[in-house]
């Protein structure tokens, strides 16, 4: 079964119904930072025709480094570049869950870091997929591991101040001008299918979540629309994944009290 993981991890990044980055920091700069990725939605959506086929109801636990483990071979074909960032993946722990009963369907990847500095190198869901999908010759994912990341993203913090800053490359740059300018389409000039409409309204109910917890207290938080937690040292920001490529730069500074 672990063959199919490279597979899942692709479906789950470039599809997933609900996205949510999540960041637990604690007082000596260390902590957990994790993404999720959920399709329940999209599971909803299909209805089984075989009513003999027994319901799949998983949940399971394991690591990057145990999943990569059978993958040393080809690996070891890789560039050097690539291989280092496969050594960074060994540090995910991921879960994976599958209910077809309830209709749930979730993975979630987490790693620990022993200080926000080191997040420099924290390898992104889409570049795990991209860097999975090497190892399997069968998902013809050359043009998946072509691409380039659309964003960097860098941590600081020291007690007073938590910064994240995101630095967009520059073709994701002249991507979003060139947005800016593009017509909008009539809605009159494409007819639509059932299943187009369908997918157009599961996408609309997609978002992306960043959640922080913090050790203090937040004073302010330089990101609109945030709803911070009664305790005042958490945050949670959720986006229409609609309204994602307009809202690619999630820079944010915290100050404490």
């Amino acid at each position: 079964m672990k063959k199919f993981y490279p597979l899942l991890l692709l479906i789950f990044v470039f599809t997933s119904c609900t996205i949510k980055e999540k960041m637990v920091l604690n007082e000596d700069g260390s902590g957990t930072f994790s993404y999720g990725f959920d399709v329940s939605a999209l599971m909803r959506m299909g209805k089984s025709t075989d009513s003999t086929k027994v319901p799949k109801v998983m949940d399971s636990t394991f690591t990057f480094k145990e999943l990569l483990a059978p993958m040393k071979d080809s690996i070891a074909q890789l560039s050097d570049v690539e291989q280092a960032q496969f050594k960074l993946l060994e540090n995910f722990r991921i879960r994976m869950k599958i209910d077809e009963i309830d209709k749930e369907f979730s993975y979630d990847m987490a790693f620990d870091f022993p200080v926000t500095d080191s997040l420099s190198n924290m390898v992104s869901p889409t570049k795990a997929a991209s860097l999975l999908a090497l190892t399997d010759k069968k998902t013809a994912s050359k043009k998946v591991s072509a691409e380039k990341e659309k964003s960097n993203s860098s941590f600081s913090y020291d007690g007073k101040y938590f910064i994240k800053t995101v630095t967009l490359n520059k073709e994701l740059k002249k991507s979003k001008n060139k947005e800016k300018v593009k017509p909008k389409k009539n809605k009159d000039e494409e007819p639509e299918d059932d299943l187009s409409k369908k997918l157009d309204d599961l996408f609309k109910q997609c978002k992306y979540t960043i959640e922080y917890h913090f050790p203090k207290k937040i004073k302010s938080l330089s990101l609109d629309g945030a709803t911070i937690a009664e305790d005042k040292k958490s945050f949670v920001l959720d986006i229409p994944m609609e309204n994602l490529q307009e809202n690619m730069d999630l820079s944010f500074k915290v100050e404490f009290e």
